[in-house]
């Protein structure tokens, strides 16, 4: 089983790079202007929901005492899953749906 360090630098290293793709995402958003469509502004406050709710989950398990942080890390671990899960499924619809704003 991962300590609790481990599983706290593995779900920053993870938001972060969410994070960073998330941002990549907005700038090319906002370099489409007035072309953009309404399902890429929609897609990305979807993108935007899961990577907010995922730092939220980091940030109640960092500030957890060691037995609370017992208590949440099943939950906490099936959620990150969860939320891992529709990034990446986010970020693969996006990629598909938008090639030519990435290119």
């Amino acid at each position: 089983m991962k300590s609790r360090e481990e599983i706290q630098a593995s779900m920053e290293a993870g938001l972060a790079a969410s994070g960073k793709k998330l941002e990549e995402f907005k700038a090319k958003l906002a370099e489409g202007g007035a072309d953009v469509s309404a399902d890429a502004k929609d897609d990305l406050a979807e993108l935007e929901a899961a990577w907010a709710s995922g730092k939220s989950k980091l940030e109640e398990l960092t500030a957890a005492s060691d037995e609370k942080f017992e208590e949440l890390r099943d939950a906490a671990g099936d959620n990150w899953e969860s939320i891992s899960g529709k990034m990446e499924q986010g970020w693969a619809g996006v990629s598909e749906k938008f090639k030519g704003l990435f290119s």
